[in-house]
């Protein structure tokens, strides 16, 4: 049973919201045990009185038929008693973006399968209900959707900065099948989050100091598995476990994400206070990014920051077009200076060449990340 699954087992109860009746959503909830059906309403007036009056737990209203303002009225008051999913057309994109700002938690595009309307039941009650730490570190999550983004190089780079700002700073790798930190950073050894994982309780500090590798610049490591097997049985439960358990030992904790969208990937965006969302100019990146957003409601709460890496480029997409086509504002663009990053984060010394244009841009962002915030 994978952690999210197991959460929505938990909290399965479900309120809809259709005003074209809503056979196809009720049949789906149907099919799923562990899902219960508890209101299927067509009156968008009466239904947040109706989820409030009731045990629902997720709400999934559908916007096809109803006003932007109809939206905006109706998740309000009813993400007040539940957790609210909106469900639309491709056409219903500006109602979809009204929605999530007006407090709710996911979205889907038709057409969907089955299976992703439950998984996003699944994924919103992870993300809602499980236990926040209320002190301790920020947790910073560098995920590009699409592999080859450079994902690993702006978190390295990034991690060995706030190192050397003075802040205690941490760096783990979450890619846990084919990590690359230990080989941007030239770092290599026994203990990766394996151990981790296999510890139970809190973890205290001598433990800490003997499982994560130290970085030149005073970063702290946690390596992923050398033994792939192991790495295939962490689940996303795990995942959350081992981040709350880390939180207390560091001022901020950056998280290499792997590209592509799974439990554990999951987990850890719904752990971070942050997510710097990492794409490239290019039409296949921004594909990527849109279907992870659709899949993650950990980026459509707004605690997701876009940053383009390699702009300009030759045959890039402008940055309007891009903030067009996804729906959120560029906080960053870094340029096409890769190899000047790898040098810099691999002498421990980010920032050395202080004319390189990658190492101007990534300073500014450095300056972009405040002490925790509340998550939204």
């Amino acid at each position: 049973m994978n952690a999210t699954t197991a959460t929505a087992r938990a909290t399965s109860t479900v309120a809809v919201l259709d005003l074209n009746g809503g056979d196809r959503i009720a049949a789906i909830i149907a099919s799923e045990k562990s899902l219960r059906l508890v209101a299927l309403s067509s009156d968008a007036a009466g239904f947040a009185r109706e989820v409030a009056s009731g045990d629902a737990g997720v709400a999934i209203i559908d916007v096809v038929g109803l006003s932007e303002t109809d939206v905006v009225d109706v998740v309000r008051a009813t993400a007040a008693s539940a957790t609210v999913i909106v469900v639309g057309d491709a056409s219903d994109s500006a109602k979809l973006s009204r929605a999530v700002r007006s407090g709710a938690r996911a979205f889907l595009l038709r057409p969907y399968d089955p299976d992703e309307l439950i998984a996003s039941i699944g994924d919103v009650q992870l993300a809602t209900t499980r236990p926040r730490a209320t002190d301790g570190a920020t947790l910073l999550a560098v995920y590009a959707p699409k592999g080859g983004a450079g994902a690993t190089t702006v978190a390295t780079s990034l991690a060995v900065a706030l190192a050397e700002s003075g802040q205690r700073t941490a760096l783990v790798d979450l890619d846990l099948r084919f990590g690359g930190v230990g080989v941007a950073l030239d770092l290599s050894g026994d203990t990766t989050i394996a151990e981790v994982l296999a510890k139970g309780g809190a973890l205290d500090a001598r433990l800490v100091d003997d499982i994560f590798a130290t970085h030149r610049s005073g970063l702290r490591v946690l390596l992923a598995p050398n033994d792939v097997g192991s790495a295939a049985a962490v689940s996303g439960a795990d995942i959350s476990d081992v981040l709350e358990r880390l939180r207390p030992h560091f001022t901020t904790i950056v998280l290499d994400l792997p590209s592509g969208y799974d439990e554990c990937t999951a987990a850890a965006l719904a752990a971070a206070d942050r997510v710097l969302l990492v794409t490239t100019p290019e039409l296949a990146a921004l594909r990527d990014v849109q279907r992870a957003s659709q899949l993650a409601p950990a980026l459509q709460n707004g605690k997701a920051q876009l940053i383009v890496n390699r702009w300009p480029s030759r045959a890039a997409i402008p940055p309007e077009e891009i903030e067009r086509a996804l729906g959120r504002k560029i906080v960053a663009t870094i340029p096409s200076d890769g190899a000047a990053l790898v040098r810099a984060a691999n002498s421990g010394v980010p920032f050395d060449d202080r004319r390189a244009m990658s190492s101007k841009a990534l300073r500014q962002l450095v300056r972009l990340i405040p002490a925790r915030e509340p998550v939204v």
